[in-house]
């Protein structure tokens, strides 16, 4: 009888396994020496534990969608539109679940150097209160940007054939797409070619950029969003 109960409670728990794996799911979309970049997909009503939760991260919402991130302190539910970003310190969450009807899109980035953004957070405008979870905070608007310690956010949104009025010199920077896009780089071209970059990403997509002179231009027919980390 025992031996019978334990080969039912391994069979339970093989079978939670793999429901769980086809309720949520991470994927990495880019690493290097400074960012992990993770996709993540959650059903709806779906929980999963809060991957490289020992890390500063930041989350990039890809969907419409309403979540709960369980912290040390409680819980936090947070709803969330298309391109809102929100940051959470290292070891402050632990579980994420969709309390919506629709499967969750989202992009995690967890910071590998500490401390980049230690004691960074505020709530002084709508956009810090937006990303560092302030009382108070709504959707962050198309166009937004913040310091946070070294690291600069930056959301964008670009009209079909729109581009940024004039190069600027940007430090190394993580782009993420929160729509399909694809992008050209009028501040710079190949040294070989002499022809401009472009980028082709799908949503959730992660590109690292080298620090240069940058003016990007949407190549689309459709309007675009990305959101960038300067450090």
């Amino acid at each position: 009888m025992i031996r019978f109960l334990a080969i039912v409670l391994i069979s339970q728990s093989i079978c939670a396994v793999g429901q769980s794996s086809q309720l949520a799911r991470y994927q990495t979309k880019f690493e290097n020496d400074v960012v992990a970049v993770y996709g993540v997909n959650l059903q709806a009503h779906a929980s999963v534990p809060a991957f490289q939760s020992a890390r500063d991260t930041f989350w990039v919402a890809l969907t419409d969608s309403s979540l709960s991130f369980t912290r040390q302190q409680g819980k936090t539910d947070i709803r969330w539109q298309a391109g809102d970003t929100r940051f959470f310190p290292s070891f402050e969450t632990n579980v994420l679940s969709n309390r919506g009807t629709a499967e969750f899109r989202g992009v995690m980035i967890a910071l590998k150097p500490r401390s980049l953004i230690s004691g960074a957070c505020g709530c002084a405008e709508n956009t810090a209160r937006a990303i560092c979870g302030c009382k108070g905070a709504t959707h962050l608007e198309p166009l937004w940007a913040l310091s946070l310690g070294e690291v600069t956010l930056a959301g964008t949104s670009l009209a079909a054939g729109e581009s940024f009025r004039a190069a600027a010199l940007r430090d190394d920077m993580l782009l993420v797409a929160v729509t399909d896009l694809d992008l050209t780089d009028l501040g710079s071209q190949d040294s070989e070619s002499g022809e401009r970059p472009v980028l082709h990403l799908k949503s959730g997509d992660a590109a690292w950029i080298p620090g240069g002179r940058h003016q990007f231009k949407n190549l689309d027919s459709a309007a675009v969003r990305f959101v960038t980390f300067e450090f």
